[in-house]
């Protein structure tokens, strides 16, 4: 059985690739950069699946790679496959499309492509960009598409140190994820860790508003804190606090959406914290709250899961204390942070609630998150580290400060700006 996958990136290969090749897929790897150099040269590299101390390595070896720029092998890799996979990222699905549509055009058979990306209907919203560069009447109906519930945490992807030597992928070890069955055709690939469900978009939203949510909570708020790594920030009293609290609030919006037993209690947030608190990973500050104005959409993991479970109980403060901390998120590199914060200066936080967020200045929520932002925003500024979250406790460090007894919970380094 043979499989492209899309994007050889921490997901793309950290995950996708590896448990197609444990299940004894044929893996073609298609993207650009030196990845695809690698891999091509290569045919090989590591997974290294970590808790704490402890870590595993699976050697992935046996894979080709093509650059997504050569359309015509790229399209006829496609057009061979038994399985078509995806991991760029959600911004970059319209980007691959026409390769997909091209291997499409020349295969007979029925075809499954399966989007591993963290987004509600990621399958549609393929499926409706693939569309686009099809001729009219395409059959398209005769392939399946769904998205891809990833349970696993990729974190790194480690550069060789001397030639020959492999590229490397850090991640956790989880290695399940769940698709859309109604969504893909018969018959389903046999792919190690694949769940076929029926109930996905519940699956989606599970995941996106409890540890998405978590995950994004805890570096916003680490960054405010000065802290680099998830796993030092999610140590801090303060910030363990509101984070369990800001998914908890996303567990009352499923409970009542989907019912208590798919929400998850206090045992599945032990279970999210002792990940995020997972050393081995290093998992930075800066990669996970990247692109801030995706992840605040309507109906995204905090957004998302505030508006859940603000229709069905108390006001969710926490995730809108998070939603606040999203838009004081500074990181210099990222066009998307960058963007937020012109938007912010431009039309004032109402506005950017409004066009971003799909939040009315009339709605209670926005009048919230624009009352916590206000709070953060006095008590935080470039180079300075915001000690504590709470106002009767805040207290200001210069990086000179820093050097004192109370920096013992901080991991940062003494600038703050652009590194998260």
């Amino acid at each position: 059985m043979r499989a492209v996958v899309i994007g050889p990136g921490l997901i793309g290969c950290g995950f996708v690739g590896q448990l197609l090749r444990s299940s004894e897929w044929e893996v073609c790897f298609v993207g650009r950069g030196p990845v695809v150099d690698l891999l091509r040269r290569h045919r090989r590299y590591l997974v290294r699946l970590v808790e704490g101390p402890d870590a595993d390595e699976v050697l992935v070896d046996g894979v080709s790679a093509l650059g997504l720029g050569d359309r015509r092998s790229a399209a006829a890799a496609i057009a061979g496959a038994d399985l078509v996979a995806t991991a760029v990222g959600p911004g970059n699905l319209a980007a691959i499309a026409p390769a997909i549509a091209d291997g499409l055009r020349a295969r007979q058979e029925p075809n499954n492509v399966i989007a591993f990306e963290n987004l509600l209907r990621a399958g549609p919203h393929l499926r409706d960009q693939v569309a686009l560069h099809l001729p009219p009447g395409f059959p398209l109906d005769g392939h399946g598409f769904s998205g891809a519930v990833v349970s696993r945490a990729v974190s790194q992807r480690r550069w060789p140190k001397a030639p020959g030597d492999p590229l490397v992928f850090v991640g956790d070890r989880p290695s399940a994820f769940w698709v859309d069955r109604p969504a893909l055709r018969e018959p389903l690939p046999e792919v190690t860790g694949l769940v076929a469900i029926e109930q996905y978009e519940a699956r989606v939203q599970a995941k996106l508003y409890t540890y998405s949510a978590g995950h994004a909570a805890c570096a916003y708020l680490g960054f405010l804190k000065g802290y680099h790594y998830i796993h030092t920030a999610i140590r801090d009293p303060e910030i363990e606090t509101a984070v369990r609290a800001a998914m908890a609030e996303g567990q009352r919006g499923l409970a009542a959406r989907h019912g208590a037993e798919l929400a998850g209690g206090e045992k599945e947030l032990d279970a999210i914290l002792s990940r995020f608190a997972n050393a081995g990973l290093a998992d930075a500050i800066v990669r996970v709250g990247r692109d801030p104005r995706r992840k605040l959409a309507a109906d995204d993991r905090l957004v998302g899961a505030a508006r859940l479970a603000a229709a069905c109980g108390p006001a969710p403060e926490k995730l809108a204390l998070a939603v606040a901390a999203a838009l004081v998120f500074c990181d210099p590199s990222d066009r998307s942070c960058r963007g937020l914060h012109h938007q912010v200066a431009v039309t004032g936080v109402p506005g950017v609630l409004e066009a971003v967020c799909g939040l009315g200045s009339d709605d209670w929520l926005a009048r919230l998150v624009t009352e916590e932002f206000n709070r953060l925003s006095a008590g935080w500024a470039e180079h300075n580290l915001l000690l504590s979250l709470e106002p009767a406790l805040w207290a200001w460090a210069s990086p000179a400060d820093l050097a004192g007894p109370q920096a013992v919970a901080v991991d940062a380094a003494p600038a703050l700006a652009g590194v998260g």
